[in-house]
């Protein structure tokens, strides 16, 4: 497709944008949420604390995994990782990558051992000053 220029009379190609993954990018940033440490303490709170109902296990392993990916980048975009922070990171990946299970008992033991999971790698990272404490 050809256009002229308000300058000149000669016809002129159409720009194309080069041929990069912005795109995605894009949908990255819009999906992109902040990390709301309030609503994670209540989640980890809720699920060591008590039983959740039934139909809300599948919303709980989706909100802690979500967590548990903000967490790791948090910690991995901290810089050089210690022993302590490598082992926390690790068990956060195990954790997030694990199935829950059918019977209802057996995913609240999944939740529970990812919530406490989660909790000691937040709980490390407020401690080595590379996130704020939630309250």
């Amino acid at each position: 497709m050809t256009a002229t220029s308000a300058l000149t009379t000669r016809p002129v190609e159409r720009w194309t944008p080069p041929d990069i993954p912005l795109a995605g990018v894009l949908e990255k940033l819009q999906r992109w949420q902040p990390f709301d440490g309030s609503a994670f303490l209540d989640d980890v709170e809720a699920l060591l604390e008590g039983v959740p109902a039934e139909d809300q296990v599948e919303d709980f392993a989706e909100r802690l995994r979500g967590y548990s990916m903000l967490l790791v980048d948090t910690a991995l975009a901290h810089g050089p990782q210690d022993p302590a922070t490598s082992r926390l990171i690790a068990q956060a990946r195990v954790v997030r990558c694990e199935e829950v299970p059918g019977g209802f008992w057996q995913a609240v033991g999944v939740l529970r051992r990812m919530a406490l999971a989660l909790d000691a790698l937040h709980e490390h990272l407020v401690a080595i000053r590379c996130m704020k404490e939630a309250v």
